[in-house]
């Protein structure tokens, strides 16, 4: 059954898995953006490109979806 949900996760790069690895811990941008070495508004950008990939409408929501779709660990 995980497989098919991780079927349906869109495709993400390494940053943007790092980005939502970050925001499932309850990282800020600015947090998130040190962490991986970009600039705030970067990470930013990063974000509200995962909003449209999973449809999401706030930073809770993404990330329910992607441990939805098996991105992310329990």
């Amino acid at each position: 059954m995980r497989d098919s949900i991780r079927n349906l996760a869109p495709a993400l790069s390494g940053l943007e898995q790092s980005v939502i690895a970050a925001l499932a811990e309850g990282l800020q941008s600015k947090e998130i953006a040190v962490a991986i070495n970009r600039s705030k508004p970067t990470v930013e950008g990063y974000i509200r490109l995962l909003y449209v990939k999973f449809n999401a409408r706030s930073r809770a929501h993404l990330v329910a979806c992607a441990y939805r779709c098996g991105l992310l660990d329990e």
